[in-house]
């Protein structure tokens, strides 16, 4: 039987001429295998080897920035904790101002259903987040979101606080609290008196200011304009002011009127001048204040 051989001629290193190698094609097939064989497993070798080296390339990178942002976290956490200490001081000074506002403060019962307090806390299993940067950066989400809604209360509060100072300026404004005469002198008070013109006891509904013909009368706050009477038998030709919130101030014997019913005057405007229309024996301004209907001592609204 002929058995296939296969024949490799080569020259030998000592010059001896050419050589030959025969093989049969199983010893071809075995050395084949074992070459093969030889070169997989250095080549799975070396892929091992630069896949280990490049997964330990990505963990000592991925290691790396687990350590920086864990550090930045903290930061992160700590400017939230800076934060919360300087709300708290907004807080303090949100509750003077509303009492300057004479509201009532806000309650830390209040707070903590406006805001969230350990309740928020109660329902968050802090020992599943093994991670520590998980747990940080769940913690810095519940401070900032608590933050958030601490911010969100304040800012309601101080539009309140300044929406009652503004009503209260308002009230301050529409307030009568000046001398309606620059430079008057109250003459006759508030209460019973006898009448300069009458002689009989009676009770005097205002105050008198005597000045000159002609002085100017000033509005004692912002208003509008009542009513203009001019020829009261008592009264002669006076003004009544309607100031809102109550009140009301009266101005008569005058000689001049300068305002129509229905305008609207400011605290010094010029509204008359001073004359002696009506039961007078001289020329004054009688001035009243009325509160709900009732008659006061307009000596309490002068603070000028």
């Amino acid at each position: 039987m002929i058995v296939e051989r296969l024949r490799l001629m080569y020259l030998s290193k000592e010059g001896t001429g050419i050589k030959q190698l025969s093989l049969t094609a199983q010893q071809v097939w075995i050395y084949g295998s074992i070459i093969s064989i030889f070169f997989i497993c250095v080549t799975a070798l070396l892929i091992g080897v630069t896949t280990r080296f490049f997964q330990n390339y990505q963990i000592h990178s991925l290691e790396k920035d687990r350590n920086q942002l864990q550090h930045e976290l903290i930061e992160i956490k700590e400017k939230v904790s800076s934060l919360n200490g300087r709300l708290a001081q907004l807080e303090q000074t949100g509750d003077e101002l509303r009492n300057v506002a004479s509201l009532q403060p806000i309650s830390n019962d209040v707070r903590k259903v406006g805001i969230g307090g350990p309740a928020s806390f109660r329902g968050m299993d802090f020992m599943y987040y093994s991670d520590e940067i998980q747990k940080t950066a769940l913690e810095i989400n519940l401070d900032l979101n608590k933050l958030e809604r601490a911010i969100s209360l304040e800012k309601h509060s101080m539009q309140e606080i300044s929406t009652e100072l503004s009503e209260q300026m308002n009230r301050l404004d529409h307030l009568p609290s000046i001398m309606p005469i620059l430079g008057g002198r109250i003459t006759d008070e508030f209460g019973f008196r006898f009448h300069p013109v009458t002689r009989r006891r009676q009770f005097h509904k205002g105050v008198d200011i005597p000045m000159p013909k002609g002085t100017r009368v000033l509005a004692a706050a912002d208003g509008v304009v009542q009513r203009v009477e001019t020829n009261h038998k008592e009264y002669g030709l006076f003004i009544v002011v309607d100031h809102g919130f109550g009140y009301e101030t009266k101005y008569c014997h005058l000689s001049n009127v300068l305002v129509k019913r229905g305008q609207k005057v400011k605290r010094w405007d010029p509204i008359g001048e001073v004359g002696q229309s009506g039961r007078t024996t001289g020329n004054h301004l009688h001035y009243e204040v009325v509160l709900d209907g009732k008659r006061q001592d307009p000596e309490n609204f002068i603070y000028n």
